[in-house]
C-alpha cells in the first residue's frame, strides 16, 4: 500500500533491489515507466524462486543477526530455514481511509487469529474486521479540558480501596500505606498535594470507578473515564529526572487504558514506564549503603518488574517489541522484605510476582520466535517444540501455593487465577498456528467424497489438542470466575482470554473429535457471554462480538459446505437460543460440566512429553508447506480492505 507521495521512493526501492538481477538488462537505456515495469517484473519472478533467501540478506542489511546459538544450530543443521507464519513477507496493514496511516495488524494478536480462522474455513475472501471499539482521542481530550469534581471523602476512599484490591491482585504498582496515607493528606490539605500525586490519586479514581461498576449507562458515562482523562493532563511534561511516582502513574494509566480498549495507548504507557524506569535505574540493584530502607528497595524492584510485565504482555497482544531486552536487566527478582507490621500489607507474596516474571520472560521469547517477519535458522516445528518446553518448565517449577487447587495461606497470597489464564494464553499462542493448519488440512477435504481422509501427523495432533485443551481450560475457569462474582465487567484482560479461547473452541469444532460437540456448545456459551459484556458497555467485548458473528456465520457456511446439513440446521436454532446452558449453570450456581484438564497437565501429558523429548519434532508437513508455498505462510493469501465498511466485515 503506496501512497501517490511516495511512488517516486518506492520506484527507487525497487530499482535498487532489482539492479543486480540481470547485468544485461541494466546496461541498455530505459525510459523511466519500462524500466519500472521491467523492475517489477524481476522482483516478482525472484521472490517467487528465492524468497527465504531473499529475506535473509534483507533482513541482514537492516539488522544483525543476535541470536546464533551453535548448540540450537547443531540440531537442526537438516531442518529447512522458513519464513514466519505471517500473511506474507510484508507486514499486514489495515487502510482505514485515514490519510497516510495504515493500521498495522499484528499476526500474534487473538483479532488477527480470528480473521485467519474465517479466511481458512471459507471460500470466498474475508476482510479483517478492524477495531473502531474504544473511546476516542477526541473523547478524552473534550475531557481532559472540562473539570472533574474531586469526590466526597467516603467516595474517594472507596475508589482507592477497590482499586487497591484489583490492581494490587496481579501486580505491584504502588504501595497501600502511601497512596492510603496520601489520599487522607490530600483530603485534609488540599493545596498541600503536589500535582503529580494528585494524578496518582485521579488514576486510582479511575481504575476503582470501573471495577465497582456493572453496566455502563451509555459511551459518555463509561466509568471511570472523566477521572482518566484528567490524571493524564500531568503528561504534557515529561520529567528530565523522573521520579518513581512517573512510573507509578504511567503503569496506573496503561491498566486503565485497556478497559478504554485502547490497546495502543495501553502499550505506549507501558513502554514509556519502562524506559523511564531505566532513566532512574530501576533495573539495576541499588547499593544498600546508598537506600537503607528494606521497604524502598522491594519497592524499586517490584515496580521496575510490573513494568516489565506490562511491556511484555502489552506487546504480545499487540505483536510488538519490547522496550527493553532481558540481557540488560541486572535487578534481583522480587522477595519478600522484612518489615514493620504497619508495612507488611504493602508487599504481597513474592512467590506469584517471581512467577509472573518469569512467564511474561517466557512470552516476551515465545511471540517473537514463532510470529516473527524475519526469516530464522530454525524450522517452525522446532521454535513450537522450544516453546513449550520452556512453559511446561515454568509450570513444573510452580510452588505448590500456586497451583490452581490450591487454597490461600494467607490473605497477602493472591489467587492464582490469573497467573493460569495468562499461562494458558501463552501456550495458546505457541500452539495455534499448528492448529489453524490441521484444520486447514481438513477443510481440503470437504465437500469432495473422492478426496482421500487428511492424514495429519500425530505430532500435529498432539500439539492441537494442547490448544484445544488450554482453551477449554480457560473457559471453565473464566465460568467459575463468572459463578463467583470475581469476572468483573469491564475487566479487559478475563474478555481477551476468553475472546481467545472461543476462537480454539470454534475451530475444534470444525475437526470431527470426539468433543467436537461440546466445544461447539462452550464456543455458543463464551458468545453469550461476550455478548452480555458488550451489552453491559464493555468496549473490548463489543469488538470481539463483531468477530464472533462473523464466525458464526462462516461456520455455519463451513458445515453445509461439508455436507452436515443437520449440524447446520441445528448451529442456526443454537444461534437463536444459545444462552439455554448458559443461563441455567449460572441459576445452579455450578460450573460447566466436562473438561477438568489444567494447562500444565495438557503440558505434561505423556504423549506431550514424549513430542518435546525428540530432537526435532515430525512437521515437515508444516515446514514443506510454508516452503513451497512461498509468501503464503500458514495461512490464506491476502485480501483488499479498500472496500470496508463497518457494515461489510462478512464475507466480501
Amino acid at each position: 500500500m503506496v501512497s501517490e507521495d511516495d511512488a517516486s521512493s518506492a520506484d527507487d526501492r525497487v530499482a535498487l533491489r532489482s539492479a543486480p538481477l540481470s547485468s544485461s538488462a541494466s546496461s541498455r537505456p530505459k525510459t523511466k515507466p519500462t524500466a519500472y515495469i521491467d523492475d517489477l517484473i524481476a522482483e516478482n519472478q525472484r521472490l517467487k524462486s528465492n524468497n527465504s533467501v531473499v529475506t535473509q540478506a534483507r533482513a541482514e542489511n537492516i539488522l544483525p543477526d543476535l541470536a546464533a546459538v551453535a548448540s540450537v544450530k547443531e540440531t537442526t543443521d537438516n531442518a529447512i530455514a522458513i519464513p514466519p507464519p505471517s500473511l506474507d513477507d510484508r507486514p499486514w496493514f489495515f487502510d482505514m481511509n485515514i490519510p497516510h496511516t495504515p493500521i498495522l495488524i499484528g499476526e500474534a494478536s487473538d483479532a488477527a487469529f480470528a480473521t485467519r480462522f474465517r479466511q481458512a474455513i471459507s471460500t470466498v475472501e474475508h476482510s479483517h474486521i478492524p477495531r473502531v471499539n474504544y473511546a476516542t482521542d477526541e473523547k478524552l481530550l473534550a475531557l481532559s479540558d472540562t473539570d472533574c469534581p474531586w469526590p466526597s471523602p467516603a467516595r474517594a476512599r472507596f475508589l482507592v480501596g477497590v482499586a487497591l484490591r484489583y490492581v494490587s491482585r496481579c501486580y505491584h504498582i504502588i504501595r497501600k500505606s502511601s497512596i492510603l496515607d496520601a489520599l487522607e493528606q490530600t483530603l485534609q490539605n488540599p493545596a498541600e498535594s503536589d500535582s503529580l500525586l494528585k494524578s496518582k490519586l485521579w488514576a486510582m479514581f479511575a481504575i476503582g470507578a470501573m471495577y465497582s461498576t456493572r453496566s455502563a449507562t451509555s459511551e459518555k458515562h463509561f466509568p471511570g473515564m472523566g477521572y482518566f482523562a484528567r490524571a493524564t493532563r500531568i503528561l504534557r511534561i515529561v520529567s528530565e529526572r523522573p521520579r518513581i511516582d512517573v512510573v507509578e502513574l504511567r503503569l496506573l494509566l496503561s491498566f486503565y487504558s485497556l478497559a478504554l480498549n485502547r490497546r495502543h495507548t495501553a502499550y505506549t504507557f507501558a513502554g514509556s514506564a519502562t524506559r523511564l524506569a531505566v532513566v532512574m535505574g530501576l533495573h539495576l540493584n541499588v547499593p544498600e549503603s546508598q537506600l537503607r530502607d528494606a521497604a524502598a528497595r522491594e519497592h524499586r524492584v517490584r515496580v521496575w518488574w510490573t513494568a516489565y510485565i506490562f511491556d511484555r504482555m502489552w506487546a504480545a497482544k499487540l505483536s510488538h517489541p519490547v522496550a527493553v531486552q532481558d540481557i540488560d536487566i541486572e535487578v534481583d527478582l522480587p522477595s519478600d522484605p522484612v518489615v514493620d507490621e504497619r508495612l507488611a500489607d504493602d508487599f504481597a507474596d513474592a512467590s506469584y510476582f517471581v512467577a509472573s516474571v518469569k512467564l511474561a520472560s517466557v512470552l516476551g521469547k515465545v511471540v517473537p520466535s514463532i510470529y516473527r517477519r524475519r526469516a530464522q535458522d530454525t524450522s517452525l516445528s522446532h521454535r513450537v517444540q522450544e516453546a513449550l518446553k520452556d512453559l511446561r518448565g515454568w509450570s513444573s517449577e510452580l510452588p505448590p501455593q500456586l497451583h490452581i487447587d490450591s487454597k490461600p495461606t494467607s490473605e497477602r497470597m493472591p489467587k492464582p487465577i490469573s497467573l493460569h489464564l495468562n499461562f494458558n494464553q501463552c501456550a495458546i499462542s505457541t500452539t495455534r498456528p499448528i492448529l489453524l493448519h490441521v484444520l486447514r488440512t481438513h477443510v481440503a477435504s470437504w465437500g469432495t467424497p473422492e478426496t482421500p481422509v487428511p492424514r495429519v501427523p500425530a505430532t500435529a495432533m498432539t500439539l492441537a489438542e494442547t490448544c484445544i485443551r488450554c482453551a477449554r481450560h480457560t473457559c471453565r475457569l473464566l465460568t467459575e470466575c463468572w459463578i463467583d462474582g470475581s469476572f468483573a465487567t469491564f475487566d479487559y484482560f478475563y474478555t481477551q482470554y476468553l475472546f481467545s479461547a472461543a476462537t480454539i473452541l470454534a475451530a475444534s469444532s470444525l475437526l470431527s473429535g470426539k468433543e467436537s460437540h461440546n466445544d461447539r456448545e462452550q464456543f455458543e456459551e463464551a458468545a453469550q457471554f461476550l455478548s452480555q459484556l458488550k451489552d453491559n458497555g464493555n468496549y473490548a467485548a463489543e469488538e470481539f462480538c463483531h468477530h464472533i458473528d462473523a464466525m458464526k456465520a462462516t461456520m455455519a457456511a463451513a458445515h453445509v459446505r461439508r455436507g452436515d446439513f443437520v449440524v447446520a440446521e441445528y448451529s442456526t436454532a443454537m444461534l437463536n437460543d444459545a444462552s439455554t446452558t448458559f443461563t441455567d449453570a449460572v441459576n445452579l450456581n455450578q460450573p460447566f460440566a466436562a473438561q477438568n484438564t489444567t494447562a500444565g497437565m495438557a503440558l505434561n501429558e505423556p504423549s506431550l512429553q514424549e513430542l518435546l523429548a525428540q530432537p526435532l519434532l515430525d512437521l515437515q508437513f508444516i515446514d514443506a508447506s510454508i516452503y513451497n508455498d512461498g509468501a503464503q505462510g500458514l495461512y490464506w493469501p491476502d485480501f483488499s480492505p479498500e472496500s470496508w465498511t463497518p457494515d461489510a466485515w462478512a464475507a466480501s
